[in-house]
């Protein structure tokens, strides 16, 4: 039963496709995901709206301040584990602020998107059957990849939460005080003159660490989330470009064109003309202004993350290789390192797949028959100018870096396998 209700929730089956819906009512998730960043939209100029954002990224700054004499200590100290350790939660917990801070500065911007994006929804679903059922089981697509990527985020939290209580009930149950054991918890920590693991320390940082624990996973959540829906709804307007491609010509009385430019016949031909062409230059247009407003919005946590995702995983890398090394799995760092490759992966593979939709969209205006029926030439300036945009690449521009696509994607993989194997080696010669 209770799979069943998952697996409806999952494929969306209690929702009324019949009923009248928009964007928002079909993703209400999005909504709650902006309420989260601080983007109101019932009273979009509350001062309420700013309350989380700036306890997140005040909390995050501070635990970067303590994470930061932790990699001090650890280097002082030559312990290269706790220091490594401590290094990837610096970066990951730095993200938070930049997150935060690009999304409340693009406020504006991202409302308009996503009312640009509404506006799509409610048009296309009012179209035929074969433009609503693409892009509705694209839409059900986008639900199901936030369905997993919570899914997935959640696994992570809880594999935190779950080995350290598992922890601290085998030393309440098992363990006996001759074994001079250590309370865990989530991240190591180390205090100049005091015992961080004494109580009430022990339950103050404990409190703290989950709290900051939800705060980031909450961050990472809502921001990728976004990214990839926003860009998935423009892959899938590209389809829609596609398929207008396909019968820009279709219906249409070919000889027509052999009338005089101002017979009735031949206007009604070329004013049916002209409306296809139209909403394939303005969608067109429109994807490429939307991809735009993406590499705006997100362009400092996306540059944050090109920039230094690397060090990350190759010090996530190592913390398994070296619990490997002692006839361990560290756990808790596999899913982080995972879910950093994740996050990563997610928007590059996603730039990739849309630049290569875009090219689509001008093989498809090649491809429409123009050359096979006379009507081809009342929009040859049109299809002309359509097949030129279209070998501009749609991609998300980071200035200063390279497009946001798998390439990058690999590169970053390839420069942290140099700092993996370089950290292997000196950590080696220092033993």
């Amino acid at each position: 039963m209770v799979m069943q209700s998952l697996k409806n929730i999952f494929m969306k089956s209690y929702f009324d496709y019949d009923s009248a819906f928009d964007l928002f009512k079909f993703h209400p998730q999005l909504r709650v995901f902006l309420v989260l960043n601080g983007i109101f939209f019932n009273n979009p100029e509350s001062p309420l709206r700013l309350i989380w954002p700036i306890l997140s990224a005040a909390l995050s700054l501070v635990a970067t301040s303590f994470e930061a004499i932790f990699i001090y200590h650890g280097v002082a100290v030559k312990d290269y584990s706790f220091a490594t350790e401590c290094f990837c939660y610096f970066i990951i917990m730095t993200a938070v602020p930049v997150v935060y801070t690009s999304m409340i500065l693009n406020r504006e911007k991202i409302v308009d998107l996503l009312n640009s994006m509404n506006r799509d929804f409610l048009h296309i679903c009012s179209l035929g059957s074969k433009y609503r059922s693409t892009f509705l089981k694209g839409q059900l697509l986008i639900w199901q990849l936030c369905i997993a990527w919570f899914t997935f985020v959640t696994t992570v939290v809880f594999t935190f939460l779950a080995t350290t209580i598992a922890i601290l009930m085998y030393q309440s149950l098992f363990a006996t005080q001759t074994e001079n054991i250590v309370r865990p918890l989530m991240f190591p920590l180390w205090l100049p003159k005091d015992d961080p693991y004494r109580t009430p320390n022990y339950e103050i940082f404990m409190f703290w660490e989950i709290v900051l624990m939800l705060i980031v996973v909450q961050t990472f959540c809502a921001y990728v989330y976004l990214l990839f829906h926003i860009l998935l709804h423009y892959y899938y307007l590209m389809s829609m470009i596609i398929f207008d491609c396909e019968v820009l010509f279709v219906g249409l009385d070919a000889s027509v064109v052999k009338l005089p430019k101002h017979d009735p016949r031949r206007m009604g031909v070329q004013t049916i003309l002209n409306s296809r062409m139209r909403r394939i230059v303005k969608w067109h247009n429109l994807v490429f202004q939307s991809i735009e407003a993406v590499s705006s919005i997100f362009g400092p946590p996306l540059v944050y993350q090109v920039m230094f995702s690397s060090l990350p995983i190759s010090l996530m890398a190592y913390q398994v290789a070296e619990s490997l090394d002692h006839g361990r799995l560290d756990v808790m760092f596999a899913m982080l390192g995972i879910a950093t490759c994740v996050q990563l992966w997610i928007p590059c593979y996603l730039g990739t797949v849309i630049r290569n939709k875009a090219f689509s969209v001008g093989d498809a205006i090649w491809s429409s028959g123009w050359h096979e029926t006379p009507l081809g030439r009342l929009l040859r300036a049109d299809i002309t100018l359509v097949i030129m945009r279209s070998q501009r690449p749609v991609s998300i521009r980071l200035r200063g870096l390279p497009n946001l696509e798998l390439e990058t994607f690999s590169s970053i993989m390839s420069t942290s396998y140099t700092y993996f194997t370089l950290l292997r080696q000196y950590t080696g010669k220092m033993k």
